[in-house]
């Protein structure tokens, strides 16, 4: 489930890459990579305060477009997965003696085209949208959105103390 809507997207976010026709798809992609970026405490403990909501949901419309973005990209140079994982665009160029084969990597110095030709520049491209949208903001249970420590859990309760409103307390 997304946690924006393309209504969300219009009217709060005013973007206006996406259509009707493809903003679920999108948007659900978006939903999916925030959840990595957030090490799915949004599945544990959605944030309740509005503010906090609307950042969560600004965060998946931003990333939604730049997914959408780097897709088109990759659609108009022939980018395809190579057997060994990597990205490889189209053909530019192509020897025979000592085989020599030039790929197409695209406009340089646009992030969305440097994400659409390199995983590791995606996911940079993904990290720097999450840190813009969700740094300093909490979970339920008052933790960082993007923080990457372990905390300890308790079977059955929250990984906050006795007072998180999750488990009736506070």
């Amino acid at each position: 489930m997304a946690y924006a809507d393309f209504d969300f997207y219009t009217k709060d976010y005013h973007g206006d890459l996406l259509t009707t026709e493809n903003a679920e798809k999108w948007l659900g992609r978006a939903s999916d990579e925030v959840d990595c970026l957030t090490f799915d405490r949004l599945t544990r403990a959605f944030p309740v305060v509005e503010r906090h909501i609307e950042k969560v949901k600004k965060a998946v419309c931003a990333i939604a477009e730049a997914l959408f973005q780097i897709d088109q990209q990759r659609q108009a140079l022939g980018v395809q997965k190579a057997a060994d994982g990597s990205l490889r665009g189209a053909v530019a160029s192509m020897s025979s003696g000592r085989e020599s084969v030039s790929y197409s990597t695209g406009a340089t110095g646009s992030s969305i085209a440097a994400a659409a030709a390199s995983e590791a520049d995606r996911l940079q491209l993904m990290q720097s949208i999450a840190v813009r949208y969700l740094a300093n903001v909490p979970d339920a249970c008052g933790v960082n959105l993007l923080y990457a420590g372990a905390r300890k859990a308790t079977p059955g309760r929250c990984f906050c103390d006795d007072s998180c409103a999750l488990i009736g307390g506070g």
